[in-house]
């Protein structure tokens, strides 16, 4: 027991100093490819110990996201190509902010996944699972009520949908996708009107499913996903009309 006592504040030390590294090299514009730091200089940047230092590197090595070469140095690598997708999902976990572009792509992931996901629940969910939607819905609201934020009860309407299709696999895919959009969602409901918009397309989806109406459950979750990007694109704007300045290397 003491052991877990213990490592618990250890690695959220790593983790914290993971996300710390992470938003420098992209406060610095690192590019793919370009060496880092020496190990030297990026203690010193943290103030951590060449041990710690060494801890967090392994950490993004392991997660692909740097690489050591012999006799040369650190470098970053192309995380878009170089690593897998729960990657992402540990990095946004450690400090990582989705860009718009993580988030955009993201959605039209996620987007034939949900439509299959409510197919689905149609066909497999029990009264228990319509129970679970229940409750969520209910919850949602009370928050609503209080002009709360309900980007927790959003997340967990879905995955009581996904869960309704018995399929673990799904599950756990589609959890991931949640888990990496976390901190943009907080801000995507924010806007109290938006939540309570969402909060009515979601009492429409439950109602197809209890019914078992896959035509209608489906057309109702196309429109809801279809509604999403465009909460998506108000927030987040075009990422391809601002341009990237290169840092300068002074």
């Amino acid at each position: 027991m003491e052991r877990e006592a213990v490592a618990a504040p250890e690695f959220s030390s790593r983790s914290n100093l993971v996300g710390k590294m992470l938003a420098f090299f992209k406060e610095r514009k690192y590019e793919d490819g370009e060496r880092l730091p020496s190990e030297r200089a990026l203690s010193e940047r943290f103030n951590v110990s060449r041990n710690a230092l060494r801890e967090a590197l392994s950490t993004l090595s392991a997660l692909r996201v740097v690489e050591a070469r012999p006799n040369s140095g650190i470098y970053l690598r192309r995380i878009s190509t170089d690593s897998s997708f729960e990657t992402i999902v540990l990095l946004s976990e450690m400090g990582a902010t989705p860009t718009p572009q993580d988030v955009q792509e993201t959605l039209e992931a996620r987007w034939p996944l949900e439509m299959r996901a409510v197919h689905l629940a149609c066909e497999r969910r029990e009264e228990e699972d319509l129970q679970n939607i229940e409750t969520v819905l209910a919850e949602t609201r009370l928050v609503l009520a209080e002009r709360g934020n309900i980007f927790q009860l959003d997340t967990e309407f879905h995955l009581a949908i996904i869960r309704s299709t018995h399929n673990d696999v799904m599950v756990r895919l589609l959890n991931s996708f949640y888990r990496m959009s976390e901190s943009r969602r907080f801000a995507l409901f924010s806007d109290a009107k938006r939540g309570a918009e969402s909060a009515i397309q979601h009492e429409r989806i439950y109602e197809a499913i209890r019914k078992r109406d896959i035509a209608a459950a489906s057309s109702l979750m196309d429109a809801h996903m279809g509604r999403a990007k465009l909460y998506w694109r108000e927030i987040l704007g075009d990422p391809s009309a601002t341009p990237t300045k290169r840092r300068s290397k002074n």
